[in-house]
């Protein structure tokens, strides 16, 4: 007699309950949509009741083959020819056993497959790419296997916390951290999926892709200038730029077309002076027009066979003048036609004669001192008077010469003081002072440029006398080293806040922003440079009003406080600062607090280095 075991593995009972829970209208997470809650519930009912079904039939062919198989055997025992339909009946129900066997390996599969995994996957994906990035992940049963780089353990710890705080999960578990050599390199954020470890008999539901949920940095667009074709000194065709006598020429092109150029310089009286064109450029041909006072000179050709020109002048015996150069072209005109401009004083070649009385002594006349100074020394205490609009010509001498200029303001205005036109081996250095308030500046261009001029750009806030001091910083005196100082009226722009503080972050954090909103007194084109390399902007050029992000990423700053700034130019020369500083707090050696779920294993500390990392994740399933 052959025993029959007729009770199945497989649990009814517990099948019916959980089907019962899924058909729950009130069961699901909090943040679910419901839709999307009934099409799980649905698919899990499609999934149960053919298994279901298949049970209860298996369980009645158990029934139903069992009761034929008692005669049988009862036959069997007296009958020995029926003996292998009763093997046949054996063979089956062992199947049928088996097939049991199957269903119920089949269950906790079902189970593990009943998890929220958007929101999981959204969780494990919302990682701080600036510090951290997933190089693999690994589904084996109800774990997930999450590995990746980091740039030190803080970034490793902060990212277990957050699954952890997230709640999907029923344990999270930093399995190790381990130091690497190479340095870590930002990522393009990818989201990952799991990849699960193949399991007989079981075939995987596939899972939603994942949406990462940081935003990718816009990068911020390259800037490339637009050349320039004209000479330094443009536009002079109206303005007249200083020369000075005796000054390396100057370079000038006749550029765009019926381009003309002006230069203005002081003649001492009774001295003279040439005035020429050399080194012209194929298609060049200068006319010359001198003028001061009511003289008015003009010359085309210097010589025969020269297009070049020349004019010599003589200023009046008993004062200085101020004589005006206008230089035109016959030729053609081009970014290429360029001459150079140079004005020499010469002694003349003829001498004055000398008329002696007959009889009488001779007179000894002494020959004055030549003063080498500018026409507005002394002005190292007591400023000479500038209007605003005008240009003057100064000179660094004698040694430690200070120059100050002062000029009247008004309330409510803003003005700029600039220098220009410096001689070789001068670098100024500007300083206003007014009511009570001080600005100052020593290069306004940019390190490199080769340009040590200054400017400064300041408000009134009441009317009075400004007074700007100007030194050279390179410590060269002499009568050749000259420069142009101009006072101008000017548009003014503000910045709020003054000051940036970004505040205190922890060692490792990523990318913080802060705005600066730009103002303007009429609508005015702005750009903004930095030098602090951890510190970059949303935009680098605008028209107020606008608003400016500044970014920090202070990923990889040590501990302490940091100091940077941006700089703002506008109105071709004014220039102002923005301080800008973060307190960096160092990160503390120790795990965050578990709460009994989160768990550190195999910890390696690596505070300064790039470090690879292991956590394992436990999914929770949806409970109703």
């Amino acid at each position: 007699m052959v025993a029959v075991q007729t009770d199945s593995p497989f649990d009814f009972d517990e099948l019916e309950a959980l089907t019962s829970e899924n058909d729950d209208p009130g069961a699901g997470r909090a943040g679910v949509p419901p839709v999307i809650l009934w099409l799980g519930v649905l698919g899990l009912a499609i999934l149960f009741i053919p298994l279901y079904l298949t049970a209860n039939t298996l369980n009645n062919e158990i029934i139903r083959l069992e009761s034929d198989l008692l005669p049988l055997q009862t036959a069997l025992a007296a009958t020995p020819g029926v003996l292998p339909a009763a093997q046949d009946l054996a063979v089956t129900l062992t199947a049928v056993h088996n097939q049991t066997d199957q269903m119920q390996t089949i269950l906790p599969t079902l189970a593990a497959e009943n998890v929220d995994w958007q929101a999981a996957m959204s969780v494990i994906n919302n990682v701080d790419g600036s510090g951290l990035m997933l190089t693999g992940l690994e589904q084996t049963g109800n774990r997930l296997v999450l590995q990746g780089r980091a740039v030190n353990d803080a970034f490793v710890i902060s990212y277990a916390q957050q699954l952890e705080d997230s709640g999907q999960f029923a344990g999270v578990t930093i399995q190790s951290i381990t130091q690497e050599t190479e340095p870590f390199l930002s990522p393009t954020p990818t989201p990952l999926l799991p990849t699960a470890t193949a399991t007989p008999a079981v075939t995987n539901t596939p899972l939603p892709t994942a949406v990462p949920t940081k935003a990718s940095v816009t990068p911020m667009p390259s800037w490339t200038p637009t050349p320039k074709l004209t000479d330094d000194y443009e536009w002079d065709d109206n303005h007249a730029n200083p020369i000075f006598v005796g000054a390396p020429p100057q370079a000038h092109n006749f550029y765009p077309d019926f381009d003309m150029d002006c230069v203005i310089f002081l003649a001492k009286a009774g001295r003279t002076y040439e005035v020429s064109t050399d080194f012209l450029a194929p298609g060049v041909d200068t006319f010359l027009t001198v003028t001061y006072g009511d003289v008015s000179l003009s010359n085309d050709d210097a010589e025969l066979g020269t297009l070049r020109s020349s004019i010599t002048l003589q200023a009046p015996p008993d004062s200085d003048v101020e004589v005006s150069v206008q230089i035109s072209n016959r030729g053609v005109y081009g970014a290429d036609k360029w001459y150079d401009l140079q004005v020499l004083e010469i002694v003349p070649t003829t001498p004055t004669p000398t008329i002696t009385p007959t009889n009488a002594p001779p007179t000894l006349t002494p020959s004055p001192t030549q003063d080498l100074r500018d026409i507005y020394e002394p002005n190292d205490v007591d400023p000479n008077p500038i209007a605003v609009g005008e240009a003057q010509i100064h000179n660094f001498y004698p040694n430690g010469d200070l120059d100050k200029v002062g000029f009247l303001v008004k309330n409510g205005r803003f003005y700029q003081i600039l220098t220009s036109q410096l001689g070789v081996g001068v670098d100024t250095a500007v300083t206003v002072n007014f009511n009570g308030e001080a600005w100052s500046n020593d290069d306004y261009d940019l390190p490199g440029s080769g340009n040590f001029a200054s400017a400064v750009c300041f408000p009134a806030e009441a009317d009075g006398t400004a007074v700007a001091s100007i030194s050279n910083v390179s410590q060269q005196y002499a009568p050749s080293k000259t420069y142009i100082v101009s006072v101008q009226e000017v548009p003014f722009l503000t910045v709020d806040p003054e000051t940036v503080d970004f505040g205190s972050a922890a060692q490792g954090s990523g990318l913080l922003t802060q705005t600066v909103q730009i103002e303007g007194t009429e609508p005015l084109a702005w750009d903004v440079t930095t030098e602090t390399p951890w510190l970059s902007t949303d935009l680098i050029t605008g028209t107020t009003p606008a608003t400016l992000s500044l970014v920090a990423n202070v990923a990889g700053l040590n501990a302490g406080t940091h100091e940077g700034e941006i700089t703002l130019g506008w109105a071709d020369f004014c220039r102002q600062t923005i301080p800008v500083t973060i307190q960096i707090d160092p990160v503390q050696s120790e795990l965050p607090g578990t709460n009994g779920r989160l768990h550190a294993a195999k910890m390696a500390w690596y505070q300064n280095s790039a470090v690879d990392f292991v956590i394992v994740v436990t999914l929770k399933p949806v409970t109703p």
